[in-house]
């Protein structure tokens, strides 16, 4: 590593300790001023929103100088830029607060890595205390090291207003974080996308849980509801009252030929000596019981009466009346009954179920959903006199502390989900917020990649056919040592999906890009054009989702045209005005590649050399159109007709239409189409009857360009 420049003298005037940390913009309308400079922790919850998880700034583990330092930083970096010249002369953005407790977190871990390698202070830190910082770093992970290596940097630019302790020289100079770590950014999002055959029963089962079994778990709440309700309005009873209920719910269960209710099997742990025999444990569930005979106190003489019944009757699951909803691919109840425990648990699942169909038919982030007010939902009148279902949120990524106002067109389905949340939750101002308890007081749905887990768990539980798996586990493509050296160590069924909340926007960019009907394939038949689904999913230009969905369409194009290739390629036919100019085209490619008929022999070079094509490629039904303005018969009918260009279907003349066999069914189609209509028996009137003949012939005769033999596939 070469010599790094040295900086100036220390010159920063220090900060009073009665200063406030927060500028006053950040704090307008709120309770208070916030933390002062010397405060030991710096609480920042009354302005950050409340999905952010790290709210404080803690100091009290570092030394007097060390505190300072960190304070001075911290409070430079949210009125500052990052000045990367070091000259303190204000570069970009502040740090958003937001950001303020993990860039703590951060400083403090490197500032221990510095004094592990012999730097006790910043301003003894010379290149090689840099370098070996670096390398225990780069062991634990290169993203690990950028980001230290990063926040140095950052130290560095916010010196000259450090009073006690800085970096005297600037790390790294020259490079980047990025390139200092080693780490190649690809263009591509690296984001998993969610494999359609986990996301499909993982939708699937979402929207049964809002539209089918939401309904049953609050109907089974509010039948809880009203049995504590009926137990509190009854007075205490003597031994003998409450022995007399046990007796008559004995004799009920008895004539209903029903068993007793048995303990949840979360709590078989509290019997060890019972018996558990097609997961029901063989002991009364005691709680249960005392709440459906109104009874309070439930001592030994009630359960051994309670135990004998048992014996006698037998034991079944749950205990409250509420019936469960069939599950359409077992004709069955999607589950057993239920019991106060177990429907606490499915609420939660219920709760997971609303954020995985929100997210994945809005495109919303994570802290977007979790932000969502009460009133969030409304619907709109579209211009074809269709409801329009929207919701209305803010977006936070790159904006302002607040968060820019934001609306996303929906299905219908979130709206029921919606709807779901309002009558589960009861936080006065967020959706997915509700009261944990008298001191916890409200919280949002947090850690969601738990739950998300949960809940794929959770349904493999309940709706997975024998031998096999709801949700499917992927296969291990990768050799992986933490597994175990042999073979025999490793999954031989894969392993299952890990979700994150990133994973659900960028597989639906995906599908909207590659292939919009798949993704709730078995869950949800759409009725939307890919237009329509486009401007639905996309929401407004200030989500971004639109542009993550254009990226995806622009890697779609590129797949499709690497199929064209290599159709062409293994002697494909093809027609159309820009047949013959796309042909020529593709065999200058194969020239350069050196590639023979049928075989491609670099396909990363192919992609590079198909890229252009994908500006003026625009995919269609009956065609494809290769557009170039000066020739489209469209560009002459598109200002009276008022549309954008081009106009895809309506090209079979166009000099920039393009046909392959991945046409010729559609062609067919719309063929037999005409045929049908000339021979319905009611008699057309005779100008339509000849312009569904010449409809017909047109047809043939592009249905006979792409048969070798011409004939027109009668």
């Amino acid at each position: 590593m070469s010599t790094a420049p040295q900086l100036g003298p220390i010159a920063a005037e220090p900060i009073p300790d009665d200063a406030y940390v927060l500028p006053e913009a950040l704090t307008e309308g709120a309770p208070a001023r916030g933390p002062r400079f010397a405060d030991e922790v710096w609480d920042l919850r009354p302005f950050v929103p409340r999905t952010q998880r790290q709210t404080a700034c803690y100091f009290a583990d570092l030394d007097d100088v060390t505190q300072r330092t960190l304070r001075e930083f911290l409070y430079s970096r949210i009125r500052r830029g990052p000045a990367a010249d070091g000259s303190g002369r204000s570069v970009g953005r502040p740090l958003k607060i937001t950001s303020l407790s993990s860039t703590a977190f951060r400083i403090k871990s490197a500032l221990r890595t510095l004094r592990q390698v012999g730097a006790n202070r910043l301003s003894e830190v010379t290149a090689e205390h840099l370098q070996d910082a670096l390398m225990i770093w780069m062991a634990k992970s290169p993203n690990l090291a950028q980001t230290y290596v990063n926040e140095l940097k950052h130290l560095a630019a916010h010196g000259p207003f450090l009073s006690q302790d800085r970096l005297l020289i600037l790390p790294w100079p020259g490079r980047s974080a990025t390139a200092v770590a080693g780490i190649r950014r690809s263009r591509e999002n690296v984001t998993d996308r969610i494999p359609e055959e986990v996301s499909s029963p993982l939708i699937k089962a979402a929207v049964f849980y809002v539209q089918h079994a939401g309904k049953d778990l609050l109907a089974a709440r509010h039948e809880v509801q009203a049995l504590h309700v009926a137990r509190a309005g009854f007075p205490r009873r003597g031994h003998g009252r409450t022995e007399a209920l046990i007796r008559s719910f004995i004799a009920e269960r008895r004539a209903s030929g029903r068993g007793i209710p048995a303990l949840n099997i979360e709590h078989a742990h509290t019997c060890p000596d019972a018996a558990i025999v097609d997961r029901v444990v063989q002991r009364p569930n005691n709680s249960m019981i005392g709440l459906l005979v109104g009874a309070f106190m439930m001592g030994k003489r009630y359960r051994d009466l309670l135990r004998q019944a048992g014996d006698e009757l037998g034991y079944e699951p749950g205990g409250l009346d509420t019936s469960m909803s069939i599950w359409p691919d077992t004709g069955r109840p999607w589950r057993t009954w239920l019991d106060p425990w177990t429907l606490r648990l499915e609420l939660t699942y219920l709760r997971t179920a609303c954020w995985i169909v929100i997210a994945f038919l809005s495109g919303a982030r994570d802290v977007e959903i979790r932000e969502l007010q009460r009133d969030c939902a409304f619907v709109d009148t579209a211009d074809d006199g269709r409801p329009r279902y929207k919701l209305r949120g803010r977006v936070f990524k790159g904006r302002k502390l607040t968060g820019d106002e934001a609306e996303w067109v929906v299905l219908d389905v979130v709206h029921q989900a919606v709807d779901i949340l309002l009558e589960l939750n009861d936080d006065p101002t967020h959706l997915f917020g509700h009261l944990k308890g008298d001191n916890a007081g409200y919280r949002l749905l947090g850690a969601v990649n738990l739950k998300l887990a949960r809940f794929r768990d959770h349904v493999n539980d309940l709706f997975s056919p024998p031998g096999d798996q709801f949700i499917p586990n992927t296969p291990v493509t990768q050799d992986t040592d933490d597994l175990a050296d042999s073979a025999d160590a490793r999954p031989p069924d894969g392993l299952a999906w890990t979700f994150n909340t990133r994973q659900f926007r960028r597989t639906l960019a995906w599908h909207i890009a590659h292939q919009p009907f798949g993704i709730v394939a078995g869950a949800r038949q759409f009725h939307h054009t890919k237009t329509i689904m486009f401007e639905g999913y996309a929401g407004t230009s200030a989500s971004g989702f639109a542009a993550e969905v254009a990226a995806e369409e622009a890697v779609a194009n590129l797949d499709y045209l690497e199929d064209l290739y290599r159709d062409w390629n293994d002697g494909g036919r093809s027609s159309g005005g820009a047949a013959r100019r796309i042909d020529a085209e593709f065999d200058r490619i194969r020239r350069e590649l050196g590639d023979l008929p049928g075989v491609v022999a670099s396909p990363s070079r192919l992609r590079t050399m198909l890229q252009h094509l994908t500006k003026i490629l625009h995919p269609g039904t009956l065609n494809d159109c290769f557009f170039q303005s000066s020739t489209a018969v469209c560009a002459k009918r598109a200002k009276p007709l008022g549309r954008p260009l081009p106009m895809i279907n309506m090209c079979s003349a166009c000099p920039n239409s393009r046909r392959t066999a991945l046409h010729l069914p559609r062609l067919v189609t719309a063929r037999d189409q005409a045929r049908d209509a000339l021979d319905a028996p009611a008699e057309l009137p005779p100008l339509q009857q000849i312009a569904l003949t010449d409809y017909v012939t047109g047809f043939d005769q592009l249905i006979a360009e792409l048969h070798e033999d011409g004939a027109s596939c009668l």
